[in-house]
Parts: C-alpha cells; sequence; structure tokens
C-alpha cells in the first residue's frame, strides 16, 4: 500500500512539474495568448517575465528533493497572486484552480517541512 502512495506522490509531482514548467515557458517565450492575458490584467510585459522564470524553476524544483519546500512554497505564492487577479477582475468562475493549487502546494511545502524537523519522541 505504501509503494501505491509513493507512486501516486511521484505522479502527482511530475504532473505539476510538467505543468507548471510548460506554463512558465509560455510565457518566457511571450505566446500571445498568455501575454494578451497579461496585458488584459494590466501587467507589463517584465512581470510576465518574473512568473514565467518563477513557474518554470519551481516546477523544476518540485523534482529535487533539496528545493521541494521553497518551490512549493514559491509556486503557492504564484498561486495566490493568481487568485487575488482573478478574484479582483470578478473571474469567478475559474479562481478555483488555482486555489486548489494554491492549497496543493502548501501541503506539499508542509509535508517537506515535517520531514526535516527530528522526531521528538525519539529524540529523548
Amino acid at each position: 500500500m505504501i509503494g501505491l502512495r509513493i507512486f501516486a506522490k511521484w505522479v502527482m509531482i511530475a504532473g505539476l512539474c510538467l505543468m507548471f514548467v510548460s506554463s512558465g515557458i509560455y510565457k518566457l517565450i511571450g505566446h500571445p495568448e498568455t501575454t494578451l492575458a497579461f496585458q488584459a490584467f494590466g501587467f507589463p510585459f517584465w512581470f510576465q517575465v518574473v512568473i514565467g522564470l518563477g513557474e518554470l524553476l519551481g516546477g523544476l524544483g518540485l523534482l529535487m528533493k533539496k528545493y521541494v519546500r521553497y518551490a512549493a512554497y514559491a509556486l503557492a505564492v504564484i498561486m495566490l497572486g493568481a487568485s487575488t487577479t482573478l478574484l479582483l477582475h470578478g473571474d469567478t468562475t475559474t479562481v478555483a484552480i488555482p486555489l486548489v493549487l494554491l492549497l496543493v502546494f502548501l501541503l506539499i511545502g508542509r509535508q517537506s517541512d515535517s520531514k526535516k524537523q527530528p522526531n521528538k519522541a525519539t529524540s529523548i
């Protein structure tokens, strides 16, 4: 059973990695639809590049055990910004996606935090 849980976790992490690496690349290369969306929300192009870089590095960081916590929290901040932007612009239909991803990244970051703390019961 534990093997299946570990497999499922890595499938989810790999999916999130692919999703955010591809999304980051789209932003970095200035894909027309992405650029139009950022312009519609009133953001300058440099902000699109910063978010794209954050998504690219965050997606890759999810695959590296040493950086999982930082990547997850960085992507959570990006998802918080995306959720806030959508809500401020009245887009209540698609805001669920970044909100769910925000919670997922907070859980991933919290889980990686708990692995770094020593078990108090065994340290006595």
